[in-house]
């Protein structure tokens, strides 16, 4: 809301219908509800609780202007004041310049002020730097925000001089071909389904994810495979080409798909408006595939791979590859701040794919390429000139490229690491092991109590007979049934123990009972005691040697 004071000053206070509102209350809300998860659930994760003062934090934060004492702007006689000073007054005599302008959606102030000017020390840059400080208008009203920024500018060109007044004028201009440039791109994509869409598939996926059971803040890395994970060896050798797709919708937990569904729209916006609904999912997409197939030479060699970030590094190359292409025909702010903001973004990430582990930095350079070529080819919509069917040959073109530069790095790829066997035999061991520790549990522990006098020796051959070996009978049915796709030495081994046992046990009985003539007996027992101290050093040596690894 805003009010007039006595001496003609202008006070514009935040608003709780402010356009930032919205977004405080989702984010306090997702953090309680975050919270109160953790607090009903004794085991939940340490992570929880940290995501839960994440985004309780940003609302409080965000709700800031709205509860803070000082208005967001005051515009009066003596010079400019309010959140952004700190309660200190700016004087005409230090601003040089105003500037109005948006920013991905975002409403702002710019006051250039003099070198020297003694505000510079208390007011700390909240966007830009150096001599700018830049306010956001985003806690007033949708109607209040066009008040005050003409307020401001009609108080500057009052107190200010000519040179200061003619700045101003170019600068409204500039501010009016920007605004008819965004209306201009409104007008032609005036719904963004596409982005739409494709953002509210990765989160339909990431919740099917958890009615399927899986951990939402760290899925096991078997089930997204089974969901549909890339692994250079199920792609190469199985023929699991799908998964170049699936993988890409895809998410190792809540923070992953948020950082990639935010950056997604963040770019989106500008990407679907620039070329359209179908241009952008045919950038999204051929990005996410070109980045799934380089990653099945480097990363997805060793690892299954998931995440939207290939597609989302494309939407991005596309950005600065069209806002470059056509800078002469775009406002110079818009093209500075694009190429400043989102070449940033890229750089930074790109640097830390490269120096933290667990990030395929080779889908996101996939992905980044394969946008920024498509983005070349195409036509924007910013270029009226270019008829339909130009821009339908160029579709067909980038459409071209892309499955050219897919297949032929789906084509020279060699497979890796085969997680299917290992995933398989991972299972095997879940599912076999359990049971066979139990069964030898119980015959170490007879064994010691027969050493103590605790049991005779009748007694244990009868607890062989009657219990231990129809256990180890049915630890061996359990691994007749299972039959992995590849060789898994772990379930041979397995398989040697539980039959070595069970032949010494049979041989024993047979002994004590008289069905097994004794020399006999203790011949064969020597076998195949010897065989099961060679499996016990090709276990021991197979632990040392993945402990090395």
């Amino acid at each position: 809301m805003d009010e007039r004071l006595p001496d003609g000053s202008q006070v514009f206070r935040a608003s709780w219908r402010g356009g930032i509102t919205w977004l405080a209350g989702f984010s306090l809300a997702l953090g309680l509800l975050m919270a109160w998860w953790a607090l009903d659930d004794r085991g939940a994760p340490v992570a929880l609780w940290g995501f839960a003062a994440f985004f309780g934090g940003m609302g409080l934060l965000l709700f800031k202007p709205v509860l803070s004492r000082l208005p967001v702007l005051s515009v009066g006689p003596q010079g400019v004041s309010g959140q952004l000073t700190r309660g200190h007054t700016m004087p005409w005599s230090d601003i040089t310049d105003v500037e109005h302008h948006t920013v991905q959606g975002q409403e702002l102030i710019t006051l250039v002020l003099r070198a020297g000017s003694p505000l510079l020390a208390p007011t700390k840059p909240l966007i830009g730097g150096g001599l700018k400080r830049s306010l956001s208008l985003q806690p007033l009203r949708k109607a209040e925000r066009a008040r005050a920024a003409d307020a401001v500018q009609r108080a500057f060109q009052r107190h200010a001089g000519a040179q200061a007044q003619r700045a101003a004028q170019a600068l409204l201009a500039e501010w009016q071909a920007e605004g008819d440039f965004e209306q201009r791109l409104r007008d032609k994509t005036p719904s963004l389904w596409a982005l739409y869409a494709v953002v509210a598939l990765n989160v339909g996926v990431w919740i099917a994810n958890l009615v399927d059971g899986l951990n939402p803040l760290q899925p096991a890395t078997a089930d997204l495979f089974r969901w549909g994970a890339s692994s250079a060896s199920a792609v190469v050798r199985d023929g699991d080409y799908w998964r170049l797709i699936t993988a890409t919708v895809l998410h190792g937990g809540l923070m992953h798909l948020a950082l990639n569904m935010y950056a997604l729209w963040v770019a989106g916006l500008q990407v679907c408006r620039w070329f359209g609904n179908g241009p952008f999912l045919l950038i999204y997409w051929g990005s996410a595939l070109a980045g799934s197939a380089l990653s099945l030479h480097f990363s997805a060699q060793q690892a299954v791979s998931v995440g939207a970030s290939g597609a989302v590094f494309g939407v991005l190359g596309a950005l600065l590859a069209g806002v470059w292409q056509h800078r002469e025909r775009v406002p110079k702010a818009v093209v500075t701040q694009l190429l400043t903001s989102q070449g940033l973004f890229v750089a930074i990430s790109l640097a830390q794919g490269f120096t933290r582990p667990g990030i395929d930095n080779a889908a996101h350079i996939g992905g980044l390429l394969a946008g920024a070529a498509m983005a070349w080819l195409l036509v924007e919509l910013v270029d009226e000139q270019a008829s339909a069917e130009q821009r339908r040959r160029r579709q067909w073109l980038a459409t071209g490229v892309v499955a050219l530069a897919v297949g032929g790095l789906v084509a020279s790829a060699a497979p890796g690491v085969d997680h299917r066997a290992l995933f398989e035999q991972q299972t095997v061991l879940r599912e076999v092991l359990p049971r066979l520790q139990a069964a030898e549990s119980a015959l170490q522990r007879d064994a010691r109590a027969q050493q103590a006098g605790q049991m005779s020796e009748a007694q244990l051959i009868d607890a062989m007979e009657r219990t231990h070996i129809p256990a180890y009978r049915a630890v061996g049915e359990a691994m007749a049934r299972v039959q992995p796709a590849a060789p898994s030495p772990q379930l041979d081994d397995l398989r040697g123990l539980q039959s070595g046992v069970l032949e010494l046990m049979t041989l024993e009985v047979g002994k004590a009972r008289g069905t097994l003539d004794p020399a006999q007996a203790d011949q064969r027992a020597g076998v195949v005691s010897a065989r099961l101290a060679d499996l016990g050093q090709r276990l021991r040596a197979r632990n040392g040697d993945a402990g090395a690894d």
